[in-house]
Order: C-alpha cells, then sequence, then structure tokens
C-alpha cells in the first residue's frame, strides 16, 4: 500500500491512470517507458503555458540568482506588492485592494471572512451544484452534499440558490437580504458541469446585491486569466462585481498562488488586521505570478486573442462530434478553452451492463478518460460534479494540430460507444500481465451515485441486490465481452471485484392493482458464486453490507437481496439493522414456485395427493419451506440434504420434525397431507412430550397401520430422484447437480436455484419437464436492461417480493433467516393477489414453455402407466399466487 493517499492510488490503479509521468514540456508528458501523452486537462487550468514553461522558471532562477529573500512576514514583501499593484491595474473598474493567498479555497475563505466583517452578517449565499473549494467554509459554499455530507459541511450560515436564476436570487435576497452577507457565484460553473448561465445573468447578480445591500463575489479561479478567452470571464459586466477571486493559472504552472481583490468599498480594516497566511505573499510564489502575467499581457494580449479564436476553433471540432455522434454526446457547452462534452447517459442505451454500472455509479467518464489515456494517448478527466461531462482544459498554449489529435481521439471514442464495443474500451485494463502485479485488491469506497430528484424517500423506493451467478451472465449483460480470450475474462473479473458494490439499472415508478407505486434502483455486486463462499464469504458479506448503506444512502424503504447475496449473508441476516428493512426474497420465491408446481402438475395429469416429492436442498430457507407447504399437498416426500455436510442427518431430522409438527397442526383448508387421520391421531400425544425424533414416530406409527411412511430423509441424490415423480431443486451448490436426462419419462423438477442446480440439456426425446421456479409477474411492465435474463416483464420471486413489500409499506424485515414460516408465506401470497402479482407462464432458461413440452410429459407419463397419473388433463385456468 502507498503511503500517499491509499484510496486515491486504488482508484487511479484500477482506472488504469496509474502512469509514471517523468518529463514533461509544453502540452506533452512523457511516461518511464518513453511514451508521450497529450495533456488536455493541464492541471484543472492550473497550467496556463503547459508544463515547466521557460519564462516562469526564468523568473524562478532569477529570484535565486538575486538571492531575493522568499519568505519575509511580517515584513514588506516587495515582489508580492509589485504583483498587488499589477491586479488592481488590470481587474475590471475600481477592483482593487488585493489579499494574496496560496491555493483557490483560501482565496474563497478570505472572500467569506472579509464579506462577514465587512457587513456584520453571517449568512453566505451561493449555487446549487457549484464548486469553490474543499477547506471547511469553502466546502460550505460548494453546493454539492456528496462532498459536504461526511465532513460537518454546510456549517451554519450557509444556504443555496438556482445557478442561473435570477428570480430566485430575488426573491432570497428580498426575503433574507438583511442576513445576507454576500453571493458568491462562478462566471461559468466548471465543476457542475461547465455549465453557462443566461446572457446577462452576471449584470443582474450584481445589480440585485447591490440593490439589496449584499456583496457580490465573482469566483474566477478557474475561469480567469484567459481560459475562457478573455482576461476574466467579467471583463465585459457593467457594473464590478465586490470580490473577485483568482487562482490556478496564476501561478504560471509552477507555484500554488491565489487572491482575494475587493473594490475599497467592500474593504475591511478589522479583517486587514487579522487575516494573514504564512506563506501568502511569498516572493518567490509571487515572481512566478509577475511572469505569468507578463506572459498573457505580452503583445497586447495576443495569447489571449489566441485562445479566443482556437477555442471557438476546438468549439467548431467538438459541435460537429456531437452531429457525427448524437446518440452519444448529449451536448457541448464553455467557452475558449474551458469546455465540456456531456455524454449521453450510459444506462439509457441499454447495452451494456459495465456501462450502465460506471454510468450510474459516477465512473463512466474515469473509464473513457482512461481509454483516451492508455490507448489515444490523450489526458482529460471528469467535472467533479456531473458523472457524464468529461472537461477539455488544455494549457492555453495548444496549438490546431494537438486540437486535431484530441479530436480525433474523442472520435474513436465516440465510434466504439455508438457500435456498442465495449470490450474496446476495456481491453487495456484487462491486460494479465497488468492486474497480476496488483497487490491491493480492496474494492473503491462508493463514488458519485444516481440523483434523486427528491430527499425524502416515498414509501415505494426499493434496491434490489444482483450478481452474476454464472460466467454467462458477464456475456449477457456484456456481448462485446464475448471477443475477451480466457485470461482477459478471469482479469476482467478481479476488475470488476476492485470496483465493488453499486447501481446497475434504474427500474421507473410503476403503479400495482391498488394504485400504490414502486420505483428503485437494481444494485450489483461484481462477484461469482464461487468468490462468495469459502475463503471469500467474509469479503463479500462485507461488499454486501456496503450496499446495504449505499441503499440506505439513495433513500429506500426496502432492501432485497437476490441469489447469493441471500446466502452468504445468512438469508439477510447479516444485513439487518443497517438503516432498511430487509428481504431476502425467499418467501415469495418459495410461494411462487409451490403454485407453479400446483399448475404443471395439472398440466400433465400428475395427481399431487399421491405424488411422490423430493426436495434437493431440503435443509435451506427456500426448500424447508416448501418442504413444509408441499407436505399439506402431496402423497410422499423425500428432503435429500448434502451428503457431504457430515451435519445433514440432523439438520434434515430436524426439518422433518418441523413437517410433520406442521400437518399434525395443520386445520386441513389444505387436505390432509401426507397424514392418514388414523396416523395422525397415533402420533397426536406426541406432541404434547415435545418429542425430539417425530421421524421416527411416524415410521412406527405407518408400520403399525401397514404402510411406509410417507416421509423419507437422506443424502442418497441419485436414488431419490429415481423413484420421484417431481422434483424440486433449492441448493446453495454452485454447480449443476441433476441430470434431467438421466430422471424417468414423466418427470417434473422445478429448478429454484440461481445458479441453476439442473443441467441444460435437450429434453425432447426424455419425456422430462424441467422449469425454472420462483418467478412471478408483475402487474406492471418490468425491463432489467442489460441484467434481463428472463422473458419480457417476468421478475425472480425475490425481487417480486422486495417491490411487494415497498408497495405495501411494510416496515419490518422479512424472510430472513432459514427458518421461514407458513404463516408468512401465506401473507406473502395474499399481498401478492392484492396488489396483482400473478404466478409467472412456466419457462426454462428463458424460453417459455410450449403446449407440447406438456403434452409430451403427459405421454409419457401415460406411457410409463405411473400409478398417479390422472386420466383427465386439462390446462388450468390462470391461478393466483
Amino acid at each position: 500500500m502507498t503511503a500517499l493517499n491509499p484510496t486515491r492510488a486504488r482508484l487511479l490503479e484500477t482506472f488504469g491512470l496509474d502512469v509514471e509521468l517523468v518529463q514533461a514540456e509544453g502540452c506533452r508528458l512523457t511516461d518511464a517507458g518513453g511514451r508521450e501523452y497529450l495533456d488536455f486537462l493541464s492541471q484543472y487550468g492550473a497550467l496556463p503555458f503547459g508544463h515547466n514553461p521557460p519564462e516562469i522558471w526564468n523568473a524562478l532562477n532569477s529570484a535565486q540568482m538575486s538571492r531575493t529573500p522568499a519568505m519575509v512576514q511580517p515584513l514588506r514583501a516587495l515582489e508580492a506588492e509589485r504583483l498587488a499593484e499589477r491586479l488592481a491595474a488590470i481587474t475590471p473598474f475600481d477592483l482593487g485592494v488585493v489579499t494574496l493567498a496560496n491555493t483557490g479555497a483560501e482565496a474563497v475563505e478570505a472572500a467569506i471572512k472579509l464579506a462577514r466583517a465587512r457587513t456584520g452578517k453571517d449568512l453566505i449565499l451561493s449555487t446549487l451544484n457549484g464548486f469553490h473549494g474543499k477547506t471547511l467554509g469553502a466546502l460550505s459554499a460548494t453546493g454539492k452534499p456528496m462532498y459536504q455530507k461526511d465532513f460537518g459541511a454546510p456549517t451554519r450560515g450557509f444556504e443555496h440558490v438556482r445557478f442561473g436564476d435570477v428570480a430566485a436570487l430575488e426573491e432570497r435576497l428580498v426575503a433574507d437580504g438583511d442576513r445576507i452577507a454576500a453571493f458568491i457565484v462562478e462566471p461559468i460553473q466548471g465543476e457542475g458541469g461547465v455549465i453557462c448561465p443566461p446572457e446577462g445573468y452576471l449584470d443582474a447578480v450584481i445589480a440585485l446585491c447591490r440593490k439589496h445591500g449584499v456583496l457580490s463575489i465573482i469566483d474566477e479561479i478557474q475561469t480567469g486569466l484567459g481560459r475562457t478567452g478573455r482576461l476574466f470571464a467579467c471583463d465585459d459586466c457593467v457594473e464590478a462585481p465586490d470580490m473577485l477571486l483568482l487562482g490556478k493559472a496564476l501561478g504560471g504552472g509552477l507555484m500554488p498562488i491565489s487572491t482575494c481583490v475587493a473594490r475599497p468599498s467592500a474593504w475591511d480594516d478589522r479583517f486587514g488586521f487579522l487575516h494573514s497566511s504564512t506563506f501568502a505573499n511569498n516572493n518567490l510564489a509571487c515572481a512566478a505570478a509577475n511572469a505569468a502575467l507578463d506572459t498573457l499581457m505580452a503583445d497586447n494580449g495576443a495569447l489571449i486573442a489566441r485562445i479566443a479564436t482556437d477555442g471557438a476553433y476546438l468549439r467548431d471540432q467538438l459541435d460537429a462530434l456531437h452531429r457525427r455522434y448524437p446518440t452519444v454526446i448529449r451536448e457541448v457547452r464553455g467557452r475558449g478553452f474551458m469546455l465540456g462534452l456531456e455524454f449521453q447517459k450510459p444506462f439509457e442505451k441499454g447495452d451494456s451492463g459495465t456501462m450502465a454500472f460506471c454510468g450510474l455509479n459516477g465512473g463512466f467518464i474515469a473509464l473513457l478518460s482512461s481509454y483516451l489515456l492508455n490507448v489515444q494517448g490523450i489526458l482529460t478527466a471528469p467535472v467533479f460534479n456531473d458523472a457524464n461531462v468529461m472537461r477539455l482544459q488544455p494549457p492555453l498554449v495548444v496549438g490546431r494540430a494537438e486540437i486535431d489529435r484530441c479530436i480525433a481521439a474523442l472520435d474513436a471514442a465516440c465510434e466504439i460507444l455508438e457500435e456498442g464495443n465495449y470490450s474496446a474500451l476495456m481491453r487495456h485494463l484487462v491486460v494479465p500481465e497488468r492486474e497480476e502485479h496488483i497487490q491491493d485488491t480492496t474494492y473503491l469506497p462508493p463514488q458519485q451515485g444516481p440523483v434523486r430528484a427528491d430527499p425524502q424517500p416515498p414509501t415505494g423506493r426499493f434496491c434490489f441486490l444482483i450478481h452474476y451467478t454464472e460466467e454467462e451472465d458477464l456475456f449477457r449483460s456484456d456481448p462485446s465481452f464475448a471477443s475477451f480470450n480466457p485470461e482477459e475474462r478471469s482479469a476482467w473479473l478481479r476488475w470488476a471485484k476492485r470496483i465493488g458494490p453499486g447501481f446497475a439499472w434504474p427500474i421507473p415508478e410503476s403503479r400495482s392493482r391498488t394504485g400504490a407505486t414502486v420505483e428503485g434502483m437494481i444494485m450489483s455486486v461484481p462477484l461469482l458464486p464461487s468468490a462468495m463462499i469459502g475463503k471469500g464469504r467474509p469479503a463479500a458479506r462485507a461488499m454486501i453490507q456496503s450496499a446495504a448503506d449505499m441503499a440506505v444512502e439513495y433513500g429506500a424503504c426496502r432492501f432485497g437481496l437476490g441469489a447469493f447475496t441471500s446466502i452468504v449473508t445468512n438469508g439477510g441476516a447479516a444485513v439487518a439493522n443497517r438503516g432498511v428493512p430487509v428481504t431476502s426474497g425467499n418467501t415469495l420465491t418459495t410461494v411462487a414456485a409451490v403454485t407453479a408446481i400446483e399448475r404443471i402438475a395439472r398440466r400433465v395429469g400428475l395427481d399431487l395427493a399421491t405424488a411422490n416429492v423430493a426436495v434437493v436442498g431440503a435443509t435451506g430457507a427456500i426448500g424447508r419451506l416448501a418442504s413444509l407447504m408441499l407436505a399439506r399437498r402431496v402423497g410422499h416426500l423425500s428432503l435429500i440434504g448434502n451428503a457431504r455436510n457430515r451435519h445433514a442427518p440432523q439438520l434434515l431430522g430436524k426439518v422433518a420434525d418441523e413437517v410433520i409438527r406442521t400437518l399434525l397442526n395443520n386445520d386441513q383448508s389444505f387436505g390432509a397431507g401426507m397424514l392418514r387421520d388414523s396416523v395422525r391421531r397415533m402420533l397426536s400425544p406426541t406432541m404434547s412430550r415435545e418429542a425430539k425424533d417425530l421421524a421416527e414416530d411416524l415410521a412406527d406409527a405407518c408400520a403399525m397401520e401397514g404402510m411406509s411412511s410417507p416421509l423419507a430423509t437422506t443424502t442418497d441424490l441419485d436414488a431419490s430422484l429415481a423413484m420421484a415423480d417431481l422434483v424440486l431443486v433449492a441448493t446453495s451448490a454452485d454447480i449443476a447437480l441433476v441430470d434431467p436426462t438421466a430422471l424417468r419419462p414423466g418427470t417434473v423438477v422445478c429448478d429454484v436455484a440461481r445458479p441453476p442446480n439442473v443441467a441444460e440439456a435437450d429434453l425432447e426425446r426424455h419425456g422430462v419437464l424441467v422449469f425454472d421456479g420462483g418467478l412471478v409477474q408483475p402487474p406492471f411492465p418490468i425491463d432489467l436492461g442489460p441484467f434481463q435474463t428472463l422473458p419480457a416483464n417476468l421478475s425472480w420471486g425475490c425481487l417480486g417480493e422486495t417491490m411487494l413489500l415497498a408497495l405495501e409499506g411494510e416496515t419490518q424485515d422479512y424472510s430472513l433467516g432459514r427458518d421461514l414460516v407458513l404463516s408468512e408465506a401465506d401473507r406473502i401470497a395474499a399481498m401478492a393477489r392484492k396488489h396483482g402479482f400473478e404466478p409467472a407462464e412456466p419457462q426454462w432458461r428463458g424460453e417459455l414453455l410450449k403446449d407440447a413440452d406438456f403434452a409430451r410429459v403427459a405421454s409419457a407419463r401415460r406411457r410409463a402407466m405411473l400409478p398417479n397419473f390422472a386420466r383427465h388433463t386439462k390446462r388450468p385456468e390462470k391461478a393466483a399466487i
């Protein structure tokens, strides 16, 4: 682990941005291997003349040769005095009282202090989505909660209005002008997405502030000193702001320095007396700043004029790119060499799970920047506040040849995005040799997540967690990844694991039969089942808990677990009590599976009352609840456990006892189930003794009646399946356990497991029917985009239960742990009927079963003359859950 900010180091390493840069000159950077890169970022605009500009180095070397005292606080600093006079001369109107600082954030802090001292008022007003720095005062003025929430910001005395909205500003000034010390605003919201305000906005801001006795502060730390094609973005304002903030470019790309330039009427001697900074006013930084001003102003500002001309050329080329790729680029914004390229939201195209995931979690532009750097040799980066905007801020000395090279690289990237060839965008990140040298595999902390329109969660907002259940899921969600070779595929899975959990796909607002509404987010942990069990279980569980915390932050009122995320958290128990109600979804999954079994049994002529039913995985949550439910309906039940688990006999015995107790307590509204009245009478006395081995008592009672026990427990999978009429498979294995071609003709198999536990096979000649259990059809269309592995508008039962509980407004955890109860199953079934959730039409591996499939199994049962074949088969009416 690196000593220098290991979190940031992991981020750079993960996105392939950890190049070792050893040389730089002008607009070009060179890495340790001698490869050259074109810089279109210029340290967020802090390199006005590119890297190592000789004009600035000459000034620093001159200071060394003349032995100028670098720091002489609190005495006079002559180079600082010279700089202040020059700033006073070039800034608009009567701006002329200079306070020097080291960074842009310090200049903002100085302006806030000066405004409060001068006005005697406390409140600082700024704009939503603005950016003013990351020290506590500047951070409080920054209108982005993501940067504030973990640091006690905003502090008291900071509020925000919409950027560019003169009416909103006037409303606040009219209402609270007597409390507002200053309004701070950027001429162009840089980190907010390179957002330009309406024409005349700054003039209106200055006039309104002056009218209401509020100081106006124009933050030109990023826009100032030539960046927009003018010396200052506010050059054409009718009146001067009360303060103008500069930074970044002021140091000429070699020294940190910034300034707050105020009008005399805004100055306050208390501030001048009490405010100071150890390193501000240092002669060395001021010498660099003076040289920077010399360079900018040379030849009557010829460089600034060229920025305007070449900036317009760059903008024209970007606009042409936009016209060529309207499905890729949403908008081009900005002025001069401060431009932003907004891309279409990746999930809207719906053809890539990876792009949707990166887009929803703030990583899309980072991924695009990684491609541009590693493949095209162009350095750029996202803006801080908008996950879909790429910043283009080259050094001010960039020429048209460099602009053309950047445009060609962007064209190549846009072509990849338009064609959906995302493997080309990712391939440089999945080089096996690169992955092998990475030591720190800790997943990244959550990045910028999806924006909520309302901060208060509605009743029906949910999050549902999924993962790759098998390697084929990778190609289903990202078809272009099929071009990866096995080594690249493994490297990609390792890369995805380091990305960690996040949001994967939005579910828009939908309405149930009752009129209740639900909306939510599919979330993802990028893990295969094999990475979630054994030694990987603690890390997987931690990742799932992190996903639950993200769901809380998103404002979800229900967090659901899909597939192995339920298994590795003990049916959700390990995720409970984290601020959001949790469900494993196992109850509705089981209810849907058993309902489907009943329907399909009727269609193939299988009489459940005399059927031999085998439950594979009977000791798990779904298998156990299914056993309790099926025992009320079937003639013989075999509970099958894992032969490799030495505790399986005891666990099976416990489930068998629960089955018998359930039958003895059954009010027979479902029928007598497996127990004859005479056997029931013999067993009833054991209930009062709290007998622990009811299965033995049942076997004894049946023997006395001259019959075999209708309940068996075993770990002999093959022997049990050989005798089964119907099989329900619900294990936590990540491999296929059941070969359907080895089953006797006429057998029906319900596979609830994810990944599937039944091997894929062509069953047309075998007379066996396999279907995916636990699926439901919600009362509204549902589209999972690239994660849609089911036929249209079908849902897994666990997702269905998550949505159902959100619709119902349930606030308690549900379906947690292994010991699910029948009363909750009946209640979930009632909720499903109420809201209009129907059993899914039977399907297997994405294909709906046809009438011919059922007829083939019914025919096989007739030919085999199976004893429980019902002579009169028919397609049942569509039943509710």
